[in-house]
């Protein structure tokens, strides 16, 4: 059986041609996905900034306050309890809600922010016996305005947190 008469024969058989249809298929589809891939890494590389805040730095507890002091809807909270014990013996106590571990979004002088506070377990700062925390700012643009503007936002106005 020559060639041509054999490629004649593949060319007529409808499951062989549905089978090329399929690896077609299947490798645009796969084409398709690591291009979108590549593409969502390359936005983020580029057109996207973000702002970690550890919770050793001494603006940590003052961005918390302010996160929510400008996100109202958050649902997810966590309470920080502070209390002054007077002279008398009367006990002031004052709670604090801030946003709790997870992902937080806010709109802000016109921009999508969205907020990560991370908790990890594993780690622990032996000072103090807390658990390792940060806070991610991650916003649409490479203007560092925004992130600076907050910062100053959330540590000129300590009245959002007021350890007592």
């Amino acid at each position: 059986m020559p060639l041509s008469d054999f490629l004649a024969a593949l060319k007529d058989n409808p499951y062989f041609g549905a089978g090329f249809g399929l690896v077609g298929v299947g490798t645009a589809l796969a084409l398709a996905r690591k291009s979108a891939q590549l593409g969502m890494v390359a936005f983020r590389r580029h057109y996207m900034i973000t702002l970690e805040v550890p919770s050793k730095d001494k603006s940590y507890h003052w961005l918390l306050s302010w996160i929510s002091h400008h996100a109202k809807r958050t649902q997810h909270l966590s309470v920080e309890t502070s209390y002054l014990q007077h002279e008398s013996g009367r006990i002031s106590t004052k709670f604090d809600f801030v946003p709790s571990p997870g992902n937080h979004f806010i709109w802000y002088r016109n921009k999508w922010i969205r907020i990560e506070r991370n908790r990890e377990k594993q780690m622990i700062d032996l000072h103090t016996g807390t658990p390792w925390e940060s806070v991610t700012f991650t916003a649409i643009g490479t203007n560092r305005d925004i992130f600076i503007n907050i910062l100053q936002e959330g540590t000129t106005k300590g009245v959002y947190y007021n350890p007592v």
